[in-house]
């Protein structure tokens, strides 16, 4: 029988900081729970999906006058209010046909949006300062402390932060702060510590980083015990082992030893089918801001293609590997019995025309009744027959990395694909009754004007086949392909950004030839009226799970491509 010491030595805790959008449960920190829990059952695992609690404490405190917020120009209590009516809708309390309806979508997924995007720079300053010990509000203490509640009172050994973008790691660092006073051992994990240049900064006892219209220093390496950069199975597996482990025997581990900092290899695992189911028990499905509980999965590591020049998902995983088919098919439908839940968003990198296929013939075969989005790469290997099949399957939106309509900018990027048929993918995707998400980049290194007009001609010519269009500037990122021989892409220098943000994966550049930064970002500007016309609604690329449910629910018969004014 285990004693009360040995029973609290086992308390791990995965913690999904905010702040995100909150439309579905955290795949990474539920697959990391299952695997603990397959290594060894005795030990008590729980998930905090602190990204979705900061979103309702947020809307308790304004309702309760704790927290004064005004949204476009209302008052405090009519903000509070507001926010309140967009969480009903968005949950489907309102019902699925006043869901369905465009117009009343656009309405509160845009207050919405306004919503977060105060709420979430207000609370990353407040996050700052407090890290720096600059003077804050009262509320933003009492705001952090109440949030991490429930984490303190699990009392846990191991504390686990799954980090996906780099706009959670000051929440996540200011958590861990008050975490850390109860004397757990801190790990920060997850996708954004692949990509960033130097994430040991986060283990530093000083680490300056800008706060408002100054910097100030943060001593992260008072309360982060440890990284784990890369795949993190195995690496938390040895961290919670009883009793604690030697650090310089953790996978992908990178700690701080007497000063310096020690980086140890990771590991990954070959065989996904070997992975346990990952587990979202802690997670409700219906709690989350969509009306109908879409489940995340991940179907394969990595990208098929790993060609893409300016991609950083090349450094995310290890290698790429795939799991049966059959396999996929089986955990999707033994995920739907547990959790009800028949929407499902696979979070591959991109599924290959041959993956595609065989996966759509296995659920076929299996009778699984789902509908699902996926991520794939426009070749002409998606002819109409395939394309068909996936409908058949369940496939209700995809999105395509189309990039560019010029040729010279597609076979520069390494896309591996052709402008002349990518058009063709999207129209017989349509007539599948397959809704299409579409991201387009503009301002590539060399690109020239004719160039980039070369695609806004593409994506006119393709208006009726673009549901949703994700349209964005060309970002030099870290972890980028092209970062290793610039000179391939027309750049001379590449430039540590001024004043930067350590936890920030971009830099600046300067060119022989094309746009300048500068001037890529006048063009997308000037453009991005006529760009927001694109698509059934402008607010699908920024919550991609409503497109699915959208998709799901006007499935017949198809109304008109065209966006409302």
């Amino acid at each position: 029988m285990n004693t009360k010491e040995e029973t609290e030595d086992r308390r791990i805790a995965l913690v999904f900081p905010p702040a995100i959008h909150p439309t579905g449960p955290p795949l990474g920190a539920a697959a990391l729970k299952a695997f603990l829990l397959s290594r060894d059952p005795s030990r008590s695992v729980r998930v905090f999906d602190l990204n979705l609690a900061h979103y309702e404490q947020a809307l308790r405190w304004m309702r309760e006058g704790r927290l004064k917020m005004s949204l476009r120009k209302m008052d405090h209590a009519s903000s509070a209010e507001r926010v309140a009516d967009t969480f009903r809708f968005l949950r489907g309390e309102k019902g699925l046909d006043a869901f369905a309806s465009l117009p009343d979508y656009d309405e509160h997924a845009g207050f919405f949006s306004s919503f977060e995007t105060v709420l979430n720079g207000l609370f990353d300053s407040f996050a700052r300062k407090l890290l720096a010990s600059l003077r804050v509000p009262p509320l933003a203490d009492e705001y952090f402390r109440e949030l991490i509640r429930p984490v303190k009172r699990f009392r846990p050994r191991l504390a686990g932060f799954s980090i996906l973008f780099s706009q959670q790691v000051y929440f996540a660092a200011i958590l861990a702060r008050y975490l850390k006073e109860d004397d757990a051992t801190i790990v920060f994990g997850g996708a954004t510590l692949s990509v960033m240049p130097r994430p040991e900064v986060l283990l530093a006892d000083r680490t300056v980083v800008p706060v408002g219209e100054t910097r100030a220093g943060i001593p992260f390496g008072r309360f982060i015990d440890g990284l784990i950069v890369g795949e993190g199975e195995t690496g938390i597996d040895a961290l919670a082992g009883a009793g604690g482990c030697d650090p310089a025997h953790v996978p992908g581990l990178v700690y701080s030893d007497a000063g310096r900092v020690r980086r140890n290899g990771p590991r990954r695992i070959e065989k996904l089918e070997e992975l346990p189911l990952p587990d979202f028990d802690d997670c409700n499905p219906a709690a989350y801001l969509s009306p109908m509980p879409i489940l995340p999965y991940l179907s394969s590591r990595g990208c098929f293609w790993r060609r893409c020049a300016f991609c950083t998902h090349r450094k995310t995983y290890l290698a790429y590997r795939e799991e049966p088919p059959e396999y996929t098919v089986s955990r999707l439908a033994e995920l739907s019995r547990r959790h009800g839940a028949v929407l499902f968003s696979l979070v591959d990198e991109m599924i290959h025309p041959h993956r595609f296929s065989r996966l759509a013939r296995k659920i076929l075969e299996a009778g699984l009744d789902i509908r699902y989005a996926a991520y794939a790469k426009p070749t002409a290997r998606f002819d109409a027959a395939l394309l068909g099949r996936l409908h058949a399957s369940g496939a209700r939106v995809v999105m395509w990395g189309v990039e560019s309509g010029n040729q010279r900018v597609l076979d520069l990027m390494r896309k591996g694909t052709r402008a002349d048929r990518m058009g063709r993918v999207l129209e017989d995707a349509r007539r599948a009754g397959i809704r299409n998400l579409v991201f387009v980049m503009f301002g590539f290194p060399s690109e020239t004007r004719q160039e980039r007009e070369d695609t806004m001609r593409f994506l006119e010519a393709h208006r009726d086949s673009i549901d949703a269009l994700s349209k964005s500037r060309f970002i030099l990122l870290e972890g980028a392909d092209m970062l290793e021989t610039p000179e391939r892409f027309h750049i001379t220098r590449v430039l540590d950004r001024t004043d930067r943000d350590p936890v920030s994966v971009a830099f600046d550049y300067e060119v022989s030839d094309g746009p300048t930064q500068a001037e890529a970002r006048r063009f997308y500007e000037e453009r991005m009226p006529y760009l927001n016309r694109f698509g059934r609604s402008p607010f699908f690329p920024r919550y991609r799970d409503h497109m699915l449910v959208h998709a799901v629910l006007r499935d017949s018969p198809r109304e008109s491509t065209q966006h409302h004014e």
